[in-house]
């Protein structure tokens, strides 16, 4: 386990993506034939590819983790066994399925393959996998397999996440004054919003309790099988006066032919599978780990589930030879 040590004590949710490229690297070199090639976005930000002859399959997991929240039994970077459960920030999404590709390459040894280790899943308004399908690294893909926390399972559709910012402004004034206030206004938006399904995110609001608030800002999500624009009319015909602006589209993945035998299953939360798919390139989701453990104190994943995680990618990559 000393690889998923390691990669659970890199620090990669304040950006720097450094110390697990390294490790990557090293286990690369040390462990395969493949070839290693650094895809630089940002400063101390890179995408990680990892190529093995003429590959049609990608493989793709995201080196980012959230920031760990609330008081976790033990650091969230240490990584630590209790009982059949491993235990640290990332093990479930996903550096726990980064460890499971890696050692299913080194045991099967594939001949055509590739690895894609992609930056800012998390966090990024244009995430790590946009970066790698607006190059040329993926141009001959036929294929991918995207590695988020599904239990093992293979799934083939989700709905998309589309997030805006709704501002409300007002000319405000005294609060002695009869005026109209742009939090009120905001609060029937966010009323008639909840209602229609929409996911109401933090609200802004900086004003004295003596003064009509003139501005109020709040953040708002969908999930669905619209089409963008089809969430965005929807959106201002539910806000009465707000300036709406668009701050992440994820759209839906819908694959009615997936390339792995028997994948058909839905999924309740977004993943990057869709870009790959709306780049031509056939996508399903797969991973050990539950999401039920994502983004939560004391995140683990099952020894086991690793295990045959390991098995399952093996006989997938050992049928490219």
């Amino acid at each position: 386990m000393k690889l998923l040590k390691d990669l659970i004590e890199c620090n990669t949710y304040e950006g720097d993506y450094t110390g697990i490229i390294e490790v990557i690297r090293d286990f690369v070199a040390g462990k395969t034939n493949g070839t290693v090639i650094e895809q630089p976005v940002a400063e101390k930000k890179s995408n990680v590819i990892v190529r093995f002859g003429n590959p049609q399959l990608v493989i793709n997991c995201h080196m980012d983790t959230v920031i760990p929240a609330g008081d976790w039994n033990r650091p969230p970077l240490l990584l630590y066994q209790d009982e059949e459960r491993l235990y640290g920030l990332g093990t479930a999404d996903t550096k726990g399925n980064i460890y499971m590709v890696l050692k299913a390459v080194e045991a099967a040894k594939p001949k055509d393959l590739m690895l894609l280790f992609s930056i800012d899943e998390e966090s990024g308004s244009k995430t790590g996998v946009q970066y790698f399908l607006d190059s040329d690294y993926g141009k001959d893909l036929k294929a991918a397999i995207v590695c988020e926390p599904t239990s093992l399972v293979f799934a083939n559709r989700h709905k998309g996440v589309y997030s805006y910012y709704v501002e409300h402004r007002t000319e405000g004034g005294h609060s002695s004054i009869k005026a109209e206030s742009a939090v009120v206004e905001a609060a029937k938006d966010i009323i008639d919003l909840d209602a229609q399904g929409f996911n109401i995110g933090k609200v802004e609001c900086a004003n004295a309790s003596n003064v009509v608030a003139q501005n109020c800002r709040f953040k708002a999500s969908v999930r669905t099988y619209e089409e963008p624009e089809a969430a965005s009319d929807r959106i201002r015909k539910i806000s009465r006066k707000g300036i709406i602006i668009s701050s992440f589209i994820g759209r839906p993945l819908e694959n009615d032919r997936p390339h792995i035998s028997g994948a058909d299953c839905e999924l309740d939360f977004w993943t990057e599978a869709p870009l790959f798919q709306n780049a031509g390139i056939n996508a399903v989701v797969f991973g050990a780990g539950n999401i039920r453990q994502a983004h939560k104190i004391n995140e683990y994943v099952e020894i086991q589930q690793l295990s045959d995680g390991q098995k399952i990618i093996e006989k997938i990559i050992g049928e490219e030879k």
